[in-house]
């Protein structure tokens, strides 16, 4: 599969030498052997003839306010397309993304509503979201029934001393490429759970910019996918004290592949870091693959960082116990299989969205 990028409303002279390198030497649709992209095997058309589910997100929508309708107000990120300010080779998915499609901005400080719900596989363009009010929101993003081959990004800008809690709920797409980007100023605190469920083929980019005595929490989740599952992260502390914790859990099996690529980058004034990385994957047969691959890249000398990663199948003692409880097999291999995802579910702040969350994640270990 080639992505070939439509620019009929972008003059050929006003697309950057900076941003025509990227799209021609660093396309992963094109290139499979491109670092950061080397698992996700987007040069692949990859399908399924598997009926994806539906999902039902009325409990969300009760316990949340739905602001689909308010992504209408234009920004012009077409000037940041050369501002690239991490530390690690541009994102395709980024600079694609800006070009292809137009940019949408939420003010989060406009809105009453502690709990807010979007639905970004029905809408069309990147999202840039502010916040800088001290107040906590939930942010919920839904991605389901996705099949778009053109990345799409979300863009979050979080001001001095404030609070964000973001649940992404990404289930049954048969194709989608996301970049998440955070930027936390001085005393900002950002938690991000994904959960990942039934899937054919998707990726998803995080990348966060940390600043002084600010806290990025990712946790992710991948079940019960079903062709090519990737996640890639890249997280950097720039200034002292600063702290984040990664972690991805993942269970695979029929013929899946998931995969965990991820990086901490410490700058070498940012002394004080504490940054934790850990992906850890559950393979219930003999035809799924995990690969696992966490990165510590350390320019200071007084950190706090580590980084591990495991790859295990169910421990048939395990399940031999229950057996001799009374407890059949597969009801064993469920209860297990909680208990290895269940630190995934418990990070979530809020205590009707972990309800939700715990309610649906049930529902889909099958």
């Amino acid at each position: 599969m080639e992505l070939t990028l439509n620019l009929d409303k972008i003059q050929s002279d006003n697309v950057s030498k900076y941003a025509k390198t990227i799209l021609d030497k660093q396309n992963p649709y094109k290139n499979f052997k491109i670092e950061n992209y080397k698992y996700a095997q987007l040069h692949r058309d990859i399908t399924s003839e598997t009926l994806l589910r539906d999902i039902d997100i009325s409990e969300l929508l009760r316990i949340s306010k739905n602001i689909s309708s308010l992504t209408s107000n234009p920004v012009d990120l077409a000037s940041d397309l050369n501002l690239w300010k991490y530390k690690n080779d541009d994102s395709f998915f980024r600079v694609s993304s800006l070009l292809k499609r137009d940019t949408s901005s939420i003010n989060l400080d406009l809105i009453d509503d502690k709990n807010l719900f979007l639905d970004i596989s029905q809408i069309n363009e990147n999202i840039h979201f502010f916040k800088s009010s001290k107040n906590v929101i939930n942010l919920i993003i839904m991605n389901s029934k996705a099949n778009d081959e053109y990345p799409k990004s979300i863009f979050f800008d979080i001001s001095n001393n404030s609070n964000l809690n973001v649940i992404h709920f990404n289930i049954s797409n048969y194709k989608s490429f996301l970049y998440f980007e955070s930027n936390l100023q001085d005393n900002s605190h950002l938690n991000f759970v994904s959960f990942q469920s039934d899937n054919i083929h998707t990726r998803n980019e995080f990348y966060a910019s940390l600043n002084l005595e600010c806290n990025f929490d990712l946790f992710g989740l991948n079940i019960n996918n079903y062709g090519v599952n990737d996640n890639y992260s890249f997280i950097q502390h720039l200034k002292p004290s600063s702290s984040s914790r990664e972690i991805f859990k993942s269970i695979v099996e029929k013929g899946a592949i998931t995969n965990f690529q991820g990086k901490i980058y410490v700058d070498s004034i940012a002394q004080k870091t504490d940054g934790y990385q850990m992906s850890r994957s559950l393979l219930l047969d003999d035809i799924s693959k995990a690969n696992n691959k966490p990165e510590l890249e350390i320019y200071a000398d007084d950190v706090k960082c580590s980084h591990g990663s495991t790859v295990s199948k169910l421990d048939e003692d395990q399940i031999y116990y229950f057996k001799s409880r009374g407890i059949d097999s597969e009801m064993a291999k469920k209860i297990l299989k909680k208990a290895f995802i269940a630190e995934i579910i418990e990070s979530i702040k809020d205590d009707n969205l972990r309800d939700y969350s715990n309610n649906i994640i049930e529902s889909l270990l099958t």
